[in-house]
């Protein structure tokens, strides 16, 4: 090879190279955050919690199970880990009804109730039914309230979550509208992990950028194939 052949085929390698990594790095958007979710069937994670409006913001630690259309189980876990609490609700069945066991004693003597998931005993531990929860809600609520102007993306970041790559969406808030059923909401963050695009952490503020809710995914595993058994308690 002649110098100006291999300069050339350098060239032309650099460039591909650049393409490469540009095309790597392209900016993430939420249609493909919708487009992924729609393909994810069910998943697992270890969930955290924290709501002003609940206990002040205490972080509460749970094991979650979702699988779609609406089927959900919650373990909640004490400070040793263990399983403190369980909800399932399964859409269609039930009567429409959660049903949650306590552990221990109390748990025991009680067994199991079954709750309207808006009723103020389901909603002990937290500000949205259990209907609300997991991945899709958030998404849908942002969709949603982007396509009807509620909410406006106010910057996308590339950044880095717990060491691992993630993009940041800012949403800010209409006044006056509550998209994700929050009152008083103006900013909504939503970390997107980059190898999977789907969210891993959001975070609710108000106007004066004070955190209202804090909701964060770890270990997040998709079309697992949960079984019915996964959402009835025995």
């Amino acid at each position: 090879m002649d110098r100006k052949a291999g300069v050339v085929a350098t060239v032309a390698c650099t460039m591909s190279i650049v393409h490469m990594a540009a095309a790597s790095i392209a900016p993430v958007t939420w249609e493909e955050v919708v487009a992924r979710y729609a393909a994810v069937m069910d998943y697992t994670a270890s969930y955290e919690k924290e709501e002003m409006a609940i206990s002040g913001g205490e972080t509460q630690h749970m094991r979650l199970s979702f699988r779609k259309p609406h089927d959900v189980r919650l373990e909640w876990l004490d400070e040793k880990g263990k399983v403190d609490q369980v909800a399932v609700y399964r859409h269609g069945f039930n009567d429409g009804k959660l049903i949650a066991h306590k552990s221990g004693m109390l748990g025991s003597l009680i067994g199991k109730v079954r709750l309207d998931p808006r009723d103020a005993r389901a909603l002990q531990e937290s500000r949205h039914p259990i209907t609300e929860v997991g991945l899709g809600y958030i998404i849908d609520r942002l969709e949603q309230g982007s396509r009807h102007g509620l909410i406006s993306v106010r910057r996308v970041v590339e950044e880095e979550l717990d060491g691992q790559p993630v993009v940041r969406f800012e949403f800010d808030v209409s006044t006056g509208a509550s998209p994700v059923g929050v009152a008083g909401a103006r900013r909504i963050t939503v970390w997107v992990d980059r190898a999977m695009t789907l969210p891993v952490k959001v975070e609710i503020l108000d106007a004066g950028g004070k955190a209202l809710e804090r909701h964060r995914y770890r270990n997040l595993r998709v079309n697992v194939g949960l079984p019915d058994s996964v959402f009835t308690l025995p």
